[in-house]
Order: C-alpha cells, then sequence, then structure tokens
C-alpha cells in the first residue's frame, strides 16, 4: 500500500516536471539559427499545441547546436542547485538618465556632422530627438544607438565609430561592457530589442524594418510614411524581437549580399524564412523586393543597403 503511494506520488511529479516535452513525433520545423528543417519543437503535454518557436532542439547538433529549453514562469526551486544552468535570466536594463547624460557632447560626434552634411541641421535634430542618438566621449566619440523598448525601458547601448564619409570603422562596443571594465557594475543580462521600438506607441505608422540603425535613421528623414526601426544585424531579426509590434503591419528591408558560405543564401533569403514562419503565425508582416530586384551585381557584392542609394 504503501509503495503503491510512493509510485503514485512519483509519477504526479514525473507529470508535473515533463508536461513541457520535445515533440516526440517525426515534424520538424526550420530551426531559428541555422534555418534547416531540422528543428524539434517543444510540446505543451496537456494541451498538445506548441510552444513559441524559439524553444526546442536541432537535430543538426554539430554543424548548429541550437538548443533553448523550455522554463515555465513560477516554478520554483528549493536552493540554487537545482535551476538549470540555461534557465532564462531577466534582463537588466540601464538608467534613462545614461541617455539624458549622453547628449552632453553630441557636438563632436561624427555621424551626426555627417548626417547635418547630408540632411541639414533640422532633419538631423530631429533624428537626434527621435532615435534618443548619443556620444560615447570614452570611446572615441563613438555613436550610441540606445535600445529602448515600448515601455521606455533602456535594453542597451551599442556604440558603433564612424569616418567623416558616414562609414562605420573598427570594432564595435556596448555600455554595458564599458561600465563592466569602469567596475561600476558587476553583470550585466543584455536582451536586445529593436533599435526604435520606444517609438510605436507615438504613432500608428506601419513598420519598415531595416539591419542597421544608421540606416533606420536615414530612411525615416526620406520615407516619413514608415516607422523605422533597425535588428542591429542581419541575425537580428527574431520572433521575440517583433512581438511588441506584431498588432502593426511589418515590411522587412534586408540589405543587398551574396550567399554566406556558411547558410549558402542571401540576406533577402534568410529574412524570406523568417517572414514566412511569422506570417504563419498571424504576423501582418511582407518582405521587400525592391534591393533584391533593382540593384546590381556588384552593388550586391558590397552589401548595399537603403540608405546606399540615397546617401549619394
Amino acid at each position: 500500500m504503501l509503495k503503491s503511494a510512493r509510485n503514485a506520488h512519483s509519477a504526479l511529479i514525473l507529470i508535473t516536471m515533463y508536461r513541457y516535452q520535445l515533440d516526440k513525433s517525426s515534424k520538424k520545423f526550420r530551426c531559428p539559427n541555422c534555418h534547416k528543417k531540422r528543428f524539434v519543437r517543444y510540446i505543451d503535454v496537456e494541451t498538445g499545441g506548441y510552444l513559441p518557436i524559439e524553444y526546442g532542439r536541432c537535430d543538426r547538433e554539430i554543424n548548429c547546436g541550437y538548443f533553448r529549453k523550455y522554463i515555465p514562469e513560477g516554478r520554483n526551486f528549493k536552493n540554487l542547485n537545482e535551476i538549470p544552468s540555461d534557465i532564462y535570466k531577466l534582463p537588466n536594463y540601464h538608467p534613462y538618465s545614461l541617455v539624458a547624460e549622453s547628449f552632453n557632447t553630441i557636438e563632436k560626434n561624427q555621424f551626426l556632422k555627417f548626417l547635418k552634411q547630408k540632411l541639414g541641421q533640422e532633419a538631423t535634430q530631429r533624428i537626434i530627438q527621435n532615435y534618443k542618438i548619443g556620444n560615447a566621449p570614452f570611446w572615441y566619440n563613438g555613436t550610441i544607438f540606445w535600445q529602448i523598448d515600448e515601455r521606455l525601458n533602456v535594453h542597451g547601448g551599442k556604440i558603433i565609430r564612424y569616418g567623416a564619409d558616414g562609414k562605420r570603422f573598427g570594432k564595435l562596443n556596448w555600455i554595458h561592457s564599458y561600465l563592466k571594465y569602469q567596475k561600476k557594475i558587476e553583470n550585466f543580462n543584455l536582451e536586445q530589442c529593436l533599435f526604435g521600438l520606444h517609438l510605436v506607441k507615438e504613432n500608428d505608422k506601419p513598420v519598415a524594418i531595416v539591419e542597421s540603425e544608421k540606416t533606420a535613421c536615414v530612411m525615416s528623414h526620406y520615407y516619413p510614411k514608415y516607422l523605422w526601426m533597425a535588428t542591429g544585424s542581419l541575425n537580428g531579426l527574431n520572433r521575440k524581437k517583433l512581438l511588441p509590434i506584431r498588432d502593426r503591419r511589418i515590411i522587412l528591408y534586408p540589405d543587398t549580399g551574396v550567399p554566406f558560405k556558411l547558410k549558402n543564401k542571401t540576406p533577402f533569403e534568410q529574412w524570406e524564412i523568417i517572414c514566412l514562419e511569422l506570417r504563419v503565425e498571424g504576423f501582418d508582416i511582407e518582405i521587400s523586393q525592391l534591393l533584391e530586384q533593382n540593384a546590381t551585381v556588384e552593388q550586391k557584392r558590397k552589401g548595399y543597403d537603403l540608405a546606399d542609394f540615397f546617401l549619394v
């Protein structure tokens, strides 16, 4: 009797622990990392429904190795040793005072000098105010692109250096990395959001998404009918970043480019895969073929983006 009760109790624990499991069927999805159709998703055993696409494991363990476990909210642990090493950590945010402080030396910023030359004083000032562009005197007067979400949480500050020609050079840096180096903070869990996301509550324009922060700033001047945001990189486009704008119309404008050796796909093809997956989930999203159809072979080889066609 006692043994039977123990077995029942153990079974109950197993059911509780493993409500969310990797799908045991043969069905595979496209991996959010390598985009091969070898991805096994987590499933809710009770409802039979799949969890969000980022949770699961890629079967290409050697060539990809993507694996993100699902840790349900509200799960309690008796001690720190029970917490899985890959448990989701809450993001850290910077105080908004750092954003305000970054305006103090704005006149020394090379990128903004370039914009004034191309777009004029008034347009540049509008871009500074809208996108909260800052200057980093401690990093060669690099440009600080603050990532601020729709709730005005400051996720991070990416620092990029630009020359007089408006081209970036050197290594990029992050505000939290500098603060850690200065021993002003110990740890910082960076969770990036779309650059320009904080503007989403100020208007109901369709959202246009590009790769670079510079392009988002420039296109906000030339094509203001859209609300321009940036992923920060080719690999920066993902479902989680787009969740805050799920109910908005979204148009993707990837850079031009040639197929990458690792994925053997152009930037357009990589974003097109993500676009199709999100559309299936109900996102009102499309991808523009403007650059893909009109850029020359040489322009694609150089990786032209929208801004390159306007800043001539």
